[in-house]
């Protein structure tokens, strides 16, 4: 059911591209929003917009930032909260990391699996720090990220061209939020 609910969903959205392309009194063949994957077991074209694709693999990347910090907080944290909430982040970014695979698996896009340049050099300044300066930059850090983690969701969640994506977006803002409140809960109460 669910295979035949996305065949319509796909034909469907082909069929409003090509409408609106055929529309197009200046059609631009270098169109730079959308790349067609062909879909060879259901003999369909999936369209998935280049901004969607993106923050799919943005996502994947920051997933795997998120677990590396997470797991130094469980063994370098300080206090008890920190570790606590580095254990739960890697739990909740691993489940969330398998959800994000099977999403970008049915679209396929190819995810990455390594962890950017710019995220390295931020761990490994991280690491640099013990104790309670650890503790400190642990919150500060992921505090950040996951502020620009729901600004990302939050405008994906409303331009996101591709049905799933912006439910999967939708879906992982109260989330977020629930991380955010948490974030300011433990800063507030170590200091």
């Amino acid at each position: 059911m669910k295979k035949v609910t996305l065949l319509l969903l796909t034909l469907f959205a082909v069929c409003v591209l090509q409408a609106c392309h055929g529309h197009s009194d200046n059609a631009d063949t270098d169109d730079d929003t959308t790349t067609d994957v062909v879909d060879t077991a259901n003999n369909a074209t999936i369209i998935v917009g280049k901004d969607d694709a993106k923050f799919v693999t943005t996502i994947a990347q920051a997933c795997l930032a998120e677990i590396k910090i997470g797991t130094m907080a469980k063994q370098k944290g300080k206090d008890k909260r920190i570790k606590n909430f580095g254990a739960m982040m890697v739990k909740d970014l691993t489940k969330g990391k398998g959800r994000l695979i099977a999403l970008a698996k049915a679209k396929k896009i190819t995810l990455p699996d390594s962890i950017s340049m710019e995220a390295q050099q931020s761990i490994a300044d991280l690491d640099k720090k013990d104790g309670k300066d650890f503790d400190a930059a642990y919150l500060d850090k992921t505090r950040e990220d996951y502020k620009r983690a729901l600004d990302l969701f939050t405008t994906t969640s409303k331009t996101a061209y591709d049905p799933q994506i912006k439910a999967f977006a939708t879906h992982n803002i109260l989330t977020i939020q629930r991380h955010l409140d948490l974030i300011d809960a433990i800063d507030g109460s170590m200091k």
